[in-house]
């Protein structure tokens, strides 16, 4: 059984680099899987390649490079799925590069996927920040399911599908490259085409902490940015006359649950759930306005 894993790696992750192999030589590979790694990075980051082989314990798997000429995320995406094209496997799926991944993910997955004859399946990305606050932070911010629940679509921090999903043609695409959302919106287009997504939460990812992101400020700002990808999303979709009209409708029922968990709030994470749905609506309003976002959050 041949498993191809794609992570796009950034310069300003190269510190995980270390760890996030170790975590790979850790993984759980049984006698009867193939597993391989294919690191995406820049030209202009080649030297990535010397800690690669350098750290790779290549008698649980094996790794490849890929070289991209745009330094952007969808384009690095891009660049795994146009290698996939040429080759013969069962599964594939994405990591992030600042993620630890349990030992026992790739077996979950495989198990999980096989079990509900689904064609993509996400799971959980949990943060192993110390501070509770910010931990709280994260869990209003981050999708939570049950197990075997279908959803509309999965992020590249935990992901696995079949190859299969490559018959839809699909890409990520350019336009969200700078402030994100293009995983969201290229799981959305295989949906609509009818392939089945569902969440898995026996295979799990931690992201680990990142001291620029533990203030509430970081976290205002992530939830306007996913406002704002979420509308290009939609116009994408549906089109700009009815994806301007579920804009403007996601809008209201966004500022309504933030008013209802302000009105009933019992604590103080109602009371911080309701500022990231306003948040969330105001970045909405902020694509609407026709105002451009330049920085990724």
């Amino acid at each position: 059984m041949k498993i191809l894993i794609g992570v796009c790696l950034s310069k300003k992750n190269f510190r995980y680099l270390n760890l996030f192999i170790n975590d790979i030589n850790r993984i759980i590979v049984p006698k009867n899987f193939s597993l391989k790694i294919f690191f995406i990075l820049n030209k202009k980051d080649y030297y990535f390649k010397y800690l690669i082989k350098k750290k790779f314990v290549k008698k649980k798997c094996d790794f490849k490079i890929l070289l991209e000429d745009n330094n952007n995320i969808p384009a690095a995406r891009n660049r795994f799925l146009r290698e996939l094209k040429d080759i013969n496997f069962s599964y594939a799926g994405f990591l992030d590069d600042d993620c630890s991944i349990s030992r026992k993910w790739l077996v979950n997955m495989v198990k999980f996927i096989k079990k509900y004859d689904c064609d993509v399946v996400g799971g959980p990305q949990r943060h192993l920040s110390i501070n509770k606050k910010i931990k709280m932070f994260y869990d209003l911010i981050e999708p939570q399911y049950k197990s075997g629940t279908d959803i509309n679509w999965v992020a590249t921090n935990n992901c696995f599908f079949k190859k299969s999903i490559l018959t839809a043609n699909i890409k990520f695409h350019n336009a969200f490259n700078k402030f994100g959302g293009s995983d969201q919106h290229f799981f959305q287009q295989l949906k609509k085409k009818n392939f089945k997504i569902k969440w898995n939460n026996d295979s799990i990812v931690f992201e680990r902490s990142q001291k620029t992101r533990e203030n509430l400020k970081w976290f205002l700002q992530r939830n306007i940015r996913y406002g704002y990808s979420g509308s290009l999303i939609d116009l994408k979709l549906y089109g700009k006359l009815k994806g301007n009209f579920i804009n403007m409708v996601k809008i209201f029922y966004l500022l309504f649950l933030s008013i209802l968990n302000l009105i009933f709030f019992i604590n103080y994470k109602k009371f911080y759930k309701s500022i990231f749905l306003f948040m969330r609506a105001y970045g909405r309003v902020i694509y609407l306005s026709k105002y451009k976002l330049t920085k990724y959050y």
